[in-house]
This record gives structure tokens, sequence and C-alpha cells, in this order.
């Protein structure tokens, strides 16, 4: 068989499109293993355990110093300011707690999240002479990645939230949790796995709703905006930071309420008596937000930007890291390309 023969061959017996097939596949690639992406999530959330939060450790620490003395006007005021935010009580001990349960928060939670999502939609392609059908295919595909998985968060935020509760109890009646991670690990076995996802439909109900959109919404602008840095030279990363910010802001617009309602029963102030206006009910909470979003939609947003820094930030940075390493792509095969179908009529756009 000569050279030419072969690629014949090749061309006609593709593994997402035949001559006698005509239609959609869901056939992952030999990189597009499950532990494989996993490893993958592993970078970006190491750079948000051990570089973002040492410096927002560093930021709130400055403003709990902040609390005894005003902010420094001079050069030397600065130094000798900045100097003491290093010598606050505990400032390196509880710096690496923060750092160490971060990168496992982050690895767990958005970590096996992408996991699934690039294993389902990674596998996917959309063969030629098929219709287009992208918008649905990725809310589909999101199903399958996040419903299985949007439980994730729970039992990293219920440990954080359990350790600094535990510091403001009687001292009769703490825990001695040492950091987050430790609670994190001894919950389970002193009070049941069950404690881990107590309170946690909020949580569950939020990331399921912001990552099927923010994914979907996404990867749908991807796909349609391809032309702007491939053939008219904006550079990509502007493209993909105006892409970011609709999909980041139609996915937070839907899912921050689902957070807020966890405020409203668990921390405004109680009727009197002491009774919970919604029941001690997080569903009732919500479905009362729905009831009367419009007229109150904007005020579901309070502390919006106090979860951005905690929490919003760090996915933002894990999401771009893990675009870079085709996250938001498909098994689209190079000979389903414009370029390869159509070489000429593409060079003269």
């Amino acid at each position: 068989m000569s050279y030419f023969e072969f690629e014949d061959v090749k061309r006609y017996h593709q593994p997402y499109e035949d001559p006698l097939i005509r239609g959609p596949y869901w056939k992952p690639g030999h990189n597009n293993a499950a532990w494989y992406n996993f490893k993958e999530t592993l970078y970006p959330a190491a750079t948000v355990g051990f570089l973002y939060e040492p410096v927002r450790h560093f930021v709130n620490a400055a403003k709990i110093l902040n609390g005894y003395y005003e902010w420094p006007k001079t050069r030397t005021e600065a130094n000798i300011f900045f100097r003491e935010v290093f010598r606050t009580p505990s400032f390196w001990k509880d710096m690496m707690k923060k750092m160490g349960f971060g990168f496992v928060h982050f690895a767990g939670d958005v970590g096996i999240k992408m996991t699934a999502w690039k294993l389902i939609y990674g596998g996917t392609s959309s063969p030629v002479e098929y219709a287009d059908w992208n918008c649905f295919k990725l809310l589909l595909c999101a199903q399958f990645a996040f419903i299985p998985t949007c439980w994730t968060a729970v039992p990293f935020e219920m440990a954080s939230r359990a350790y600094y509760a535990d510091k403001t109890w009687p001292v009769e009646l703490r825990r001695g949790y040492s950091s987050p991670l430790n609670a994190l690990l001894r919950i389970p076995f002193e009070e049941g796995p069950s404690y881990l996802f107590k309170g946690g439909y909020p949580i569950v109900a939020r990331d399921y709703v912001f990552y099927s959109f923010f994914c979907g919404v996404y990867t749908f602008l991807k796909n349609k905006f391809f032309f702007m840095w491939v053939y008219h030279d904006f550079p990509y990363n502007y493209i993909k930071l105006l892409n970011f910010f609709g999909a980041w802001t139609f996915a937070w617009g839907i899912a921050y309420p689902f957070h807020y309602a966890r405020e409203m029963v668990d921390l405004w102030p109680k009727e009197r008596g002491g009774h919970c206006t919604w029941g001690n009910s997080y569903n009732s909470s919500i479905r009362w937000m729905f009831e009367n979003i419009d007229i109150l939609y904007t005020n579901f947003f309070a502390n919006y930007w106090t979860y951005m820094v905690r929490k919003g930030i760090p996915i933002w940075i894990m999401m771009w890291m893990l675009d870079n390493g085709g996250f938001f792509t498909n098994s689209m095969d190079p000979h389903l390309s414009l370029e390869t179908m159509i070489p000429i009529s593409m060079e003269s756009v």
C-alpha cells in the first residue's frame, strides 16, 4: 500500500466520522482520562493555595492591624507597619493552615467538578453535515458533569465553618480543631460523615447552577467567537476576558442568590421569640426569594464582593488556567476544520 493510499484510508475512517455514519459521538481521547484530568487541575489548585491564599492572608492581617494603628502615610511608616504585619500573633502558622486547606479545598472541589466536565464534554464532537446543536449539547454535558459532583464543596465549607465556630464556643464545649484540614479529617469519625453535609442544600444548588451555566455559556461564546482571534488578529486573552466576563456575570447572577439564602436563614435576626422567618428551611427561603425577585433581586447580592474575594477569585484563576489546558475544548478533529475543507477560500477571507 502506497503512502497516499494509506492516507486515503485514514481520511475515510476517522474516529468521529465515517462516510456511512453521520452523527455526534462521545469518545474521549487517550489524554482525556479522569486521573489525567484531575492531575491537570492540581496545578491551578496549587496556584490558588500557595500564591493567592498567602496574599489574602497578608491583606486580612493588615486590615486587623489597621484596627489598632492608622494606615501609614510615609515610606518609613509603611516599612514599620508592614513589618509588624508579619509579627501579628500566629501569622505564619495561620498562613500555613490556609495554604494547605486552600490547596486541598480547591483541588477536591473545583478539581473534581472540572475533571468530570473535561471527561464528558471533551469527548464530544459534532461531525461535518450534522446540525449545529452545540448550545443544547453544552447544557446536556453540564448536567452529566455537575449533577453527580455539585456536592463536592459542602464538606470543605462545613469543615472550615466548624473550625472557626469552634473558637467561639465555651471551653468545655470546644472540639479543639487545630486547623480546617484537621476538622475535615476528624469530623467524619467523631460526629459522623453526615455531619459534614448538614445545611449543604444552598451550596449544592449554588454550585450546580454556577458551574452548569458558566461552563456552558463560556464554551458557547468561545465556539462562536473563535474568528475574532483566528482571523481578525485580536489577542486571544482579550477575547477570552470578554467571554469570561459575560459567562461569569450570567452564571453568578443566577447562582449567588442560592448562596445568600444560607445567610438569610442562619445569620439574619430572628423574629420575636427566636423564631426563624422561614422556619429554618433553606427551601422556604429560596422560594420566598424567587417570589419576590422582581422587587428585591439586587438585595440578594449583599456581601457579593466579600464572597468573590474569598472564593470567587480563586475559581476565576482556576478556570482561566484550565482553559489554557484545553478544558473547554472538545475533540474537534483537524479534518473537520474550515481551513482543511476549503483552504483557499479561508485564506482569502
